[in-house]
């Protein structure tokens, strides 16, 4: 640990030293990054890799993005964002129809709006649409709410990983 220390502060103080000359850094051979500042608050960064690392990238789809996911609705990357919850119960049977319901009211009017129900112990919950941005769940959420207010009261936007395709 000590040497580690000593290694990283002996770098850290040869970086220092060095403002004005480029320096270079060698990680194994494989990657080569060469540092240059000149002024203040400016500088360059040039990364000299090894070819073959893009084409293991590019090769496996998982390496690149670590929430990569095949769906049938096909290939799409979760990430954070925002959903509708049109409805949470727990009562197991009556919660279940009402989800089930609310979905197929939904769905008849927006075809296009994605529509999960979710059975999360002891709740049966509805989520709504994949949007990025709470701006615009906020608008759909008032433009449901228009057209169905006996599920106004129920819904509101939440935070929650959605669904991007790809």
């Amino acid at each position: 640990m000590k040497k580690i220390l000593l290694l990283f502060f002996s770098l850290v103080s040869c970086l220092s030293v060095a403002k004005a000359q480029d320096v270079v850094v060698a990680d194994s051979a494989v990657t080569i990054v060469s540092i240059s500042s000149h002024l203040r608050n400016t500088g360059r960064v040039a990364i000299y890799q090894d070819p073959r690392l893009e084409t293991l990238i590019s090769y496996h789809p998982k390496a690149y993005y670590s929430n990569y996911r095949k769906g049938n609705g096909g290939d799409f990357i979760t990430s954070s964002g925002f959903r509708i919850r049109a409805f949470s119960g727990n009562n197991q049977v009556e919660s279940k129809k009402r989800a089930y319901k609310i979905e197929k009211d939904l769905k008849d009017c927006y075809p296009d709006l994605e529509t999960y129900v979710i059975f999360k112990s002891p709740n049966w919950r509805l989520l709504l649409g994949n949007f990025t941005t709470n701006e615009e769940a906020v608008s759909v959420l008032r433009e449901l709410k228009k057209k169905f207010p006996e599920y106004g009261r129920e819904m509101f936007v939440i935070k929650d990983m959605i669904e991007i395709p790809r």
